[in-house]
């Protein structure tokens, strides 16, 4: 408790400090807070009472982005699990060009049925998974039919260990991620799940990017109480093409992003 009062009063520097050091000890700021306890003054908050304006001295200020409506049926929209466009409550920050935050454009009842996508279909192989190091294909072929009844009995025992879904941290799609080396090969590829795909083209569209292709994808599981590792995402070969990225908002969290303007800064936020 005593090295986070201590981070407290210099948060906001910490905040608006350039360069990648300050991200990471932003990061670890955050991440040792206690729930409940962290100072949230330099914190962006995207949720529709605070959209007109960032928190803390010098947080930049929210904008609200105007998206194409017309790029996106409502028909198609709707192919997607997603809102009608003209429904979005789209942001951006003042002097950050190309960075759009899209609070929960779905339809009820989608953000679970994607779930269930990632818990169910995309951990199966041919998908890459953390498993894949220590254990044979065939014994991560399927993690959720491995794992459901131990699960259901879990309720009853929690002193069993853990299943197999609850050991997944991450799953790659498409050109799979290599996380050796950070870059992604040619000769590592399977078929991208296409309705995540088509849910991508729409997303993209909508923001200005018709055509987009999804070729590669990481999906991150998360327990109650663990983190996403701090990372910049730097291995893609075409910067020309947006990066999206869809955020469960089944639970509130905090996260940090790392904004290129002349130079590199780090800005919290929040998203309800």
């Amino acid at each position: 408790m005593g090295k986070m009062a201590a981070a407290v009063g210099s948060v906001a520097t910490l905040a608006v400090e350039p360069g990648e050091d300050a991200f990471r000890k932003l990061f670890r700021f955050y991440r040792q807070s206690r729930p409940g306890t962290a100072d949230l003054e330099g914190v962006i908050d995207f949720s529709v009472s605070h959209a007109a304006r960032g928190t803390g001295p010098g947080a930049p200020k929210v904008v609200k982005s105007q998206l194409n409506l017309c790029s996106v049926s409502d028909h198609d929209a709707l192919r997607a699990g997603l809102q009608p466009v003209s429904k979005w409550q789209a942001h951006g920050l003042q002097g950050y060009p190309g960075f759009i935050f899209i609070s929960n454009p779905f339809l009820p009842g989608y953000q679970w049925h994607w779930v269930k996508q990632c818990l169910k279909l995309y951990s199966r192989k041919p998908n890459v998974c953390n498993l894949d190091k220590h254990m044979t294909k065939e014994e991560t072929q399927d993690l959720w039919e491995q794992s459901k009844e131990f699960l259901r009995c879990k309720e009853v025992n929690k002193r069993r260990p853990r299943s197999l879904l609850e050991k997944l941290r991450w799953v790659t799609l498409g050109y799979h991620y290599n996380w050796d080396n950070k870059r992604y090969s040619a000769d590592h590829y399977t078929p991208f799940p296409s309705d995540l795909a088509f849910l991508s083209e729409q997303v993209a569209a909508a923001c200005g990017f018709q055509g987009f292709q999804a070729e590669a994808g990481i999906l991150n599981y998360y327990r109650l109480d663990s983190t996403l590792g701090i990372h910049v995402d730097r291995s893609e070969l075409d910067h020309s093409r947006p990066l999206l990225s869809f955020r469960s908002c089944l639970t509130q969290r905090l996260w940090s992003q790392q904004l290129e303007n002349s130079q590199l800064t780090t800005l919290p936020g929040f998203w309800p």
